[in-house]
């Protein structure tokens, strides 16, 4: 063999190694959420949870969002949830009651069975807590499981009415030292029943209470024993009232980090928060401090944007706050396929707006919902984008 020719043979190798090399190290998330039951058929037949999976795999994907909590139901049997409500059975608070009947495995549980399969795959699952602090999406009703046991739970706003954003969104007293430490058993029993799990992710409703909020006869009590007997401001965006509200949310963030770490030291501690500073002035979450005290392993900020450019405008203000903040926060973009069963996504939007991530420097997205990559046309999309399996990034 000639030396130009063995010279060649070894550029050869070396190439083919480095690439082999690139394929093992490159990192990123590519995940997905999945509502409900009630949205998706997922989890209600074990060949759904394989046939689910398996759709990931294809495409390369590495990572579930689970719903957790939501409509005041665990999609697990809780016991938590059991000693904080009127519920009377583990049942009556379970997100599958009405499908657990039809579901058959080895397991009969579609959470493990979804965790063994995705694991198999080296794909994540995270446990979403999406209401959060939140009780219902109307006026939470006096027959809801946790208000009538805890009537006094209830957030308050300046006009003496329920705490809410936007008259839909309405919450439970964020501030109140009760409410937080039942949304910690909920996730700390979470884990103790899947040891297994990945991660955990708070919502843009956790940590999180309407600007308006505060006024009821808990948190004015607090407020007045460290301030000499004084009322809050009738003025909800009174700076120094504003910042006492967001110290009390900030030091959960901090507490619940702790608590879960404590516990399950791997685990992911992960918050999908709209963006900043829309995200404090409507629904105080401070999330730059959360970075910058690092309480937050994983970043998804919600970037629901319908165009390029307000696409590009929002991903670009996050990653400022980021730098600001922690320079080495991982951060993924939440972005929107599916609103409620109407597609919000066209392939040419979402082609744009992963060429937009890769030209901010960003290998990473989480998509909501799980629906939207039924769509043939997005889901070619996502396999010319995701040509190759990647690694999660660690803890």
């Amino acid at each position: 063999m000639s030396e130009k020719l063995k010279f060649c043979l070894c550029l050869a190798i070396l190439f083919i190694s480095l690439q082999s090399i690139a394929k093992t190290t490159e990192q990123g998330i590519r995940g997905v959420w999945v509502p409900a039951p009630r949205f998706t058929s997922v989890l209600h037949t074990y060949q759904g949870v394989k046939n689910f999976v398996k759709t990931l795999d294809e495409l390369n994907m590495n990572s579930i969002f689970l719903v957790s909590y939501a409509e005041t139901k665990t999609i697990y049997k809780s016991d938590v949830l059991m000693h904080y409500s009127t519920y009377k059975t583990q049942e009556e608070g379970y997100l599958l009651s009405g499908y657990s009947k039809q579901y058959q495995s080895l397991t009969n549980d579609p959470i493990r069975d979804l965790i063994d399969e995705a694991h198999k795959h080296d794909i994540k699952v995270f446990f979403w807590f999406e209401y959060g602090f939140m009780g219902e999406g109307r006026p939470i009703s006096l027959d809801n499981p946790l208000l009538a046991k805890n009537p006094h739970w209830l957030g308050i706003d300046n006009q003496q009415h329920p705490a809410n954003y936007n008259q839909h969104d309405y919450y439970f007293n964020a501030y109140n030292p009760a409410v937080q430490n039942f949304l910690i058993e909920l996730i700390e029993e979470a884990l103790t029943l899947y040891p297994d799990l990945d991660g955990i992710q708070g919502d843009d409703r956790l940590p999180a209470m309407p600007r308006n909020s505060g006024y009821d006869t808990y948190t004015v009590s607090l407020y007045q024993s460290q301030h000499q007997g004084k009322n809050p401001p009738a003025d909800y965006n009174n700076p120094e009232w504003v910042r006492w509200r967001l110290d009390i949310l900030n030091t959960f963030a901090k507490r619940l980090y702790k608590r879960i770490k404590a516990k399950s030291p791997n685990v992911m501690i992960s918050f999908a928060p709209n963006p900043y500073p829309w995200c404090e002035e409507n629904l105080m979450q401070e999330w730059p401090r959360w970075c910058k005290e690092k309480v937050c392993d994983l970043l998804a900020v919600q970037c629901y944007r319908y165009s390029i450019e307000a696409y590009r405008a929002t991903v670009s203000e996050v990653l400022k706050y980021i730098h600001q903040n922690n320079p080495n926060q991982l951060f993924a973009p939440g972005m929107i396929l599916m609103e409620g069963s109407s597609s919000k996504m066209s392939p040419e939007l979402l082609r744009e707006q992963l060429r937009v991530n890769r030209e901010l420097g960003i290998n990473s997205e989480i998509y909501f919902y799980n629906k939207g990559i039924d769509n043939p046309s997005v889901r070619e999309v996502l396999k010319q984008a995701y040509h190759q399996k990647i690694k999660f990034p660690a803890n």
